[in-house]
């Protein structure tokens, strides 16, 4: 990419805000969610892992580069639709804000706890599973403790 055309591209994003801003904020750097100017291209990044630096690549950084690459796209080649294809491991994915996860569990009594919440069974193929069950589609799930 030019010069040229990064300077176009900056333009655009002037003023523009992520479209997850939660992301932004968390893997960005973003303050207030706002777009920095890219300083090159953002289709390769450099990353360095491990708690003591950047951390590790999760959704919060795949969504931010996807939206900075379909900004360079969008002014490069405005006349184009796009297809993005993604290997993305799950093990750092993006979780629900309540959603249960074994990491963020206390192992003991006390504390502040996740809120536990009722499932709906729907018939989504392999929604269950192949073993045999005692919930069918239209069940309400619900765990207790």
């Amino acid at each position: 990419m030019s010069e040229n055309q990064l300077k176009g591209v900056n333009e655009k994003r002037k003023n523009v805000q992520y479209k997850d801003l939660k992301a932004a904020v968390e893997a960005g750097g973003c303050k207030d969610g706002f777009k920095k100017p890219l300083t090159c291209s953002p289709f390769v990044r450099t990353f360095e892992y491990g708690a003591e630096s950047d951390s590790y690549w999760n959704y919060n950084h795949m969504v931010l580069q996807l939206e900075d690459c379909v900004d360079v796209m969008k002014h490069l080649y405005p006349e184009y639709d796009y297809l993005f294809l993604f290997d993305h491991s799950s093990g750092h994915d993006k979780q629900r804000e309540v959603g249960l996860n074994v990491k963020k569990m206390t192992k003991s009594f006390g504390g502040t706890q996740r809120k536990m919440r009722n499932t709906l069974i729907t018939r989504e193929k392999g929604y269950l599973g192949p073993f045999r069950h005692k919930l069918n589609p239209g069940d309400m799930q619900s765990m207790v403790f």
